[in-house]
């Protein structure tokens, strides 16, 4: 059984605000900033040990 959980890391160009997010969670989706509402790049992504 897979137990792996990959991550994101998203940061928002427009007011440089970074944020860690599970890759299940926005998988395809455009990511809003938290605090300007601008669109979020996603910066890289890893695997969390098991």
């Amino acid at each position: 059984m897979d137990i792996t959980i990959t991550t994101s890391w998203w940061s928002c160009p427009g007011c440089g605000v970074e944020v860690e997010l599970p890759d299940t969670a926005v998988s395809g989706c455009l990511v809003p900033c938290p605090d300007c509402g601008d669109a979020m790049t996603e910066q890289w992504q890893w695997d969390t040990a098991a």
